[in-house]
């Protein structure tokens, strides 16, 4: 009987169908082609990657014409515990029949967040394991940061269990300079859905992944 793969498997399935393709094909092709960028024939959809791209960061249409301070009196959740599905054991690229009943109760009571309006106060996720190790921020376009936040704002423990990922706008070309370690926040945010993010175990397995709450940011303040 065949298994139902997930969407992620069935990607990777098709890209590897692709890339053996491209071996056989370069394998077999006429040596005055050597060395030719066979690679610029493939066929890449830009405005689909565009339009996921900019999906991701659009506003949901019932918060676009609504002021900051309206959002902050509408705020459903200000406490990260009771987040349920958060924080939770996840593998990437699972066939959904495997995934254990757990799994799939944290999936969907996570998933049930989506749209709803949280506020949280914590510090930025420290990207390595020293404490002067850079601030886990990726300025992906200029003002466009992805920011693994951290709900622990004393970071008491490391690495930092409760996490967040933001998606923020701000002043253009800061880097992980954004914010500095020092740096107590607070954030709005209208909640998307999940991010898959990877945690140091510390033990001789490395790293376990973890589900962690996706979050549109749509005011931010620094506390102190």
């Amino acid at each position: 009987m065949l298994k139902t793969l997930s969407i992620s498997t069935i990607i990777r399935l098709i890209l590897l169908t692709g890339l053996l393709s491209l071996f056989f094909a370069c394998s077999s092709a006429p040596k005055s082609f050597e060395g030719v960028g066979v690679l610029k024939d493939i066929p890449i959809n830009k405005e689909a990657v565009k339009d996921a791209i900019e999906n991701e960061w659009s506003i949901p249409e019932q918060y676009k014409n609504i002021s900051v301070e309206q959002i902050k009196a509408q705020i459903e959740i200000t406490d990260y515990m009771v987040i349920k599905g958060a924080a939770t054991r996840a593998e990437k690229d699972m066939i959904d029949d495997k995934k254990s009943p757990k799994m799939k109760a944290d999936i969907e009571a996570l998933a049930s967040y989506a749209n709803k309006l949280i506020s949280l106060e914590g510090v930025v996720n420290i990207g390595g394991g020293q404490k002067s190790s850079p601030l886990d921020i990726k300025e992906t376009q200029p003002g466009k940061y992805e920011i693994w936040f951290c709900a622990d704002k004393n970071q008491q423990r490391k690495p930092c269990r409760y996490r967040a990922f933001l998606l923020y706008e701000g002043p253009e070309g800061k880097g992980d300079t954004l914010f500095t370690h020092d740096n107590v926040i607070r954030f709005w945010g209208v909640m998307l859905g999940e991010e898959i993010g990877r945690l140091s175990t510390g033990n001789l397995a490395g790293y376990s992944y973890k589900r962690y709450p996706k979050v549109r940011v749509l005011d931010l303040e620094i506390i102190k």
